[in-house]
């Protein structure tokens, strides 16, 4: 016997992206990469980035093999006139954007009194300076839709992390940027808020991915990492995809100006 879902007499949560279009920055690998998937399984056209076009391509080329819609778009998100491009060739091929994830981003481990300028430039300017820029062509697009009777609002999700909420050890910049784009995300969600435009943050403790496997997986650093875990296990990317694709649906349009810490608990304190 199957549960009568359109008997139900409560509102049953639906993930389908069906006609939304959305922009993930930094897409080809990783957090972003399972975030498109995710998209492009429930029915949304994405939009795929990376400073390389060969790399924005080989994605779009998996997508529509599965059967999705998809286009790349090689962009430096450091740069703004890029990111407005972007924009501007999204709606040029699909018409609308009603999604954005501000993905893309880099970390430098040094200490404080090691980091060069040119460094902290290269971090500040990729975690928020393009979530900044990013947000606002976004925003501006959305908030035209809607004045056009095209749309219903919007979707702004930064990835943030876990070290911009707690203090940090040779990332400090890291940190900091990572901070301002959670500050950032909440005036977002105040100031967008008349367009029913919303804006949330996830921040990720440390998730499994091609780039740190080396890292965390049966390494000494890696164990030592666990130790601070109560679950005691690293995150994956299909859960930080899940929990992206939650908030991008209609099933999560009360949520606005949070930031989601998903870390497995390594933030509560305490040792267990």
């Amino acid at each position: 016997m199957s549960f009568d879902r359109e008997k139900c007499p409560v509102k049953l949560p639906s993930f389908d992206l069906t006609d939304k279009v959305a922009i993930v920055t930094g897409s080809t690998k990783g957090l972003g990469y399972g975030i498109v998937m995710a998209f492009a399984a429930h029915g949304a056209k994405v939009v795929i980035t990376s400073r390389h076009q060969e790399d924005c391509d080989r994605v779009v080329k998996e997508v529509e093999d599965l059967g999705g819609e998809a286009l790349g778009v090689a962009t430096d998100v450091q740069e703004k006139a890029q990111v407005e491009a972007l924009v501007e060739k999204c709606v040029e091929r699909f018409g609308r954007l009603d999604i954005l994830v501000n993905n893309a981003g880099v970390a430098i481990t040094k200490k404080i009194v090691d980091l060069e300028e040119k460094e902290y430039n290269t971090m500040m300017d990729s975690n928020l300076r393009s979530v900044f820029f990013g947000a606002q062509a976004a925003a501006k697009q959305m908030i035209r839709q809607n004045e056009e009777g095209r749309g219903d609002g919007g979707k702004i999700i930064n990835m943030c992390s876990i070290g911009g909420v707690k203090g940090n050890n040779g990332v400090a910049v890291y940190g900091a940027s990572k901070a301002g784009a959670i500050n950032l995300t909440k005036s977002l969600a105040w100031e967008l808020a008349r367009y029913h435009i919303t804006a949330n943050a996830i921040c990720p403790g440390y998730v499994v991915t091609e780039m740190n496997h080396s890292q965390l997986i049966d390494t000494n650093f890696g164990e030592k990492q666990l130790l601070n875990i109560p679950l005691r296990r690293f995150g994956t990317v299909d859960e930080i995809a899940a929990l992206a694709l939650f908030i991008a649906s209609d099933s999560c349009n009360m949520l606005n100006g949070e930031y989601i810490i998903a870390d497995m608990g390594a933030t509560l304190g305490g040792n267990i």
